[in-house]
């Protein structure tokens, strides 16, 4: 039997695939080296229940990581993966990777990722040919969930919300600047906590505040992630991920002030991994 997943910081989607083509999925905890240690992973893959079948049925894993793009990382989560799924060929892949299959199967176009991180890469015939962003919230991500989040949670800790913008966030979120605080800087995932507040964002886009800060971060996930690639403009360009997903009609105007045309949008790529894995 075949596993394939996708995972980002948030979520992992899972698709079990048995020998007569029958097909079962399964949701956990997001998996990312950057924040599991191969102890860490045990414990959040022996919290999943792929009944009616165990880890030993597994033959073959096919699992997309954020994070799993260097070779420190991918020996983490081999590490992890190995005490667990003892009979399975173990394959570590990265999220760009599989959400540029997803996107473009083998066909040529810029893959973007817009969910609690982000991330960008030209994708030639099937291949990456050069990536953009995947520096992690502490370096990157701008345009993510995270970005988005902690654009709001900035100004609301310096008081630099308006009056009206402030008593939504307080009503909604019942936080104090203490309790952010420890969440960022004490509890695990801050990366996590950050990026809930984009749906804050997302649910009052009428208010000019919300607007100017989306249009913010997603200009600059254009100018540093997307037009810096060679004749960028021959390209289409499509989003994997929530806050794309939900964003969709801010990145299509953004795309037509830079010349390039977003013509797809999927929350999600494990559907299109499944199908790119049927395939080939």
């Amino acid at each position: 039997m075949i596993l394939i997943a996708d995972s980002g910081s948030t979520k992992t989607d899972w698709r079990l695939i048995t020998e007569n083509g029958k097909e079962f999925s399964f949701r956990s905890e997001g998996i990312n080296p950057y924040f599991h240690t191969p102890d860490t992973i045990v414990q959040t893959l022996n919290n999943i229940d792929f009944s009616p079948y165990t880890f030993y049925d597994i033959s073959k894993l096919f699992f997309y990581s954020a994070g799993s793009n260097t070779s420190q990382n991918v020996k983490i989560m081999e590490q992890g993966f190995g005490k667990v799924f003892a009979n399975a060929q173990i394959h570590i892949l990265h999220d760009l990777l599989g959400a540029a299959r997803a996107l473009y199967e083998n066909e040529s176009g810029i893959a973007g990722i817009l969910g609690t991180g982000s991330n960008s890469c030209l994708f030639v015939d099937g291949e990456i040919k050069m990536s953009l962003g995947g520096q992690g919230y502490m370096l990157g991500d701008e345009g993510s969930g995270m970005h988005l989040g902690r654009k709001v949670v900035r100004d609301f800790m310096n008081d630099l919300m308006p009056d009206d913008v402030r008593k939504l966030f307080v009503d909604q979120y019942d936080l104090t600047k203490d309790q952010i605080t420890f969440n960022v800087y004490k509890k695990m995932f801050p990366n996590r906590f950050l990026a809930s507040f984009s749906k804050f964002v997302n649910e009052n886009m009428d208010h000019p505040y919300f607007q100017a800060l989306a249009d913010d971060a997603f200009t600059k996930y254009f100018e540093r992630y997307i037009i810096q690639y060679p004749d960028y403009q021959k390209y289409r360009l499509r989003i994997v991920g929530s806050v794309g997903y939900y964003f969709s009609d801010l990145i299509i105007e953004m795309g037509k002030k830079y010349g390039i045309e977003v013509d797809k949008f999927i929350k999600g790529p494990i559907e299109g991994l499944v199908e790119y894995h049927t395939k080939h």
